[in-house]
């Protein structure tokens, strides 16, 4: 590679509520402590606007937040040269910055939510088996950044009650007789601080999203935490595509799912933690296969 080399990732504002979002922040990060240089390069819209769609677009376009716990600078536009690699999500179209080195991360199974449109030389990544296509990448490696948030603890409260939940991704299920109670609680939306409390008072969390953290969040903060199923036929086929529900998770509300929930939890948390590690690890390996495929190396 070049000196001009550097990676661009074209992400959203920061925002702690979106898994994704916080993976591509992250790895502009993680890249950034490893000595590379990776900037962040604010979406454009990723459907077709018409006139009118596109003043809207401009009139409401929130400014490019960043976390500033994070190492993370925003990219201008003679940062991108011929050079630069571009990391796009699954669900942006094409290659809007006309990139001629492109990396598509697979935060999330392409057209199981949104349709896409890849290129033909495109390099591919996986944030997890779920998020895969093998019969398009041929089996694409691990990038993955996960994360364990420290606003979720256990307060150990004598006196928990009630039921909270969350649809996210799950939006098209039908709903549970559990969540559809007068005094459940749904936590969409919630900053973690507000989850957190939630958590703590309840004494069960569903989830209609079968691939989000809140699941891993609920289980840290105590709550038997129960995954909505309906992707899969078995816990087996759910825990192969999604590593992190092995334990502390149930996978639908049998009694002995609920059981397997809580008494593994504490693992849960040592195998969280493991996969922090490793997380950088897949960060390096990340390095190493962009720079073969698209430059020498420095």
């Amino acid at each position: 590679m070049t000196g001009k080399t550097n990676y661009i990732i074209y992400t959203w504002p920061w925002s702690e509520g979106s898994g994704g979002i916080i993976f591509m922040h992250h790895l502009a990060h993680e890249l950034n402590q490893l000595g590379e240089r990776a900037l962040l390069w604010r979406t454009g819209p990723i459907v077709k606007l018409g006139p009118r769609g596109w003043l809207r677009y401009r009139l409401n376009r929130e400014p490019m937040t960043t976390n500033p716990d994070l190492n993370t600078p925003v990219a201008r536009r003679s940062d991108l040269t011929p050079e630069s690699i571009i990391i796009y999500p699954e669900r942006v179209p094409g290659n809007p910055l006309k990139g001629r080195n492109v990396v598509r991360w697979l935060l999330y199974k392409p057209g199981l939510r949104h349709p896409y449109e890849f290129g033909r030389d495109e390099m591919f990544f996986k944030a997890g088996e779920m998020a895969d296509l093998p019969e398009l990448t041929g089996g694409a490696p691990d990038l993955y950044l996960w994360k364990i948030n420290p606003a979720y603890r256990n307060e150990n409260r004598p006196d928990r009650k009630g039921v909270c939940y969350l649809v996210r991704k799950g939006e098209a299920k039908p709903r549970i007789p559990e969540t559809e109670a007068a005094d459940a609680i749904q936590v969409d939306g919630m900053q973690h601080q507000q989850m957190n409390e939630v958590f703590n008072r309840c004494h069960t969390f569903y989830s209609y999203d079968e691939a989000t953290m809140y699941s891993q969040f609920a289980a840290i903060a105590g709550c038997t935490s129960v995954v909505v199923p309906g992707l899969f036929a078995s816990r087996e086929e759910w825990a192969a595509q999604h590593p992190n529900g092995r334990y502390g998770v149930a996978y639908g509300t049998a009694p002995s799912e609920l059981e397997h929930a809580r008494a593994t939890a504490p693992l849960m948390i040592r195998d969280m933690q493991a996969r922090e590690a490793e997380g950088i690890d897949t960060v390096r390996n990340f390095v190493g296969l962009t720079r073969q495929r698209f430059g020498s190396g420095k």
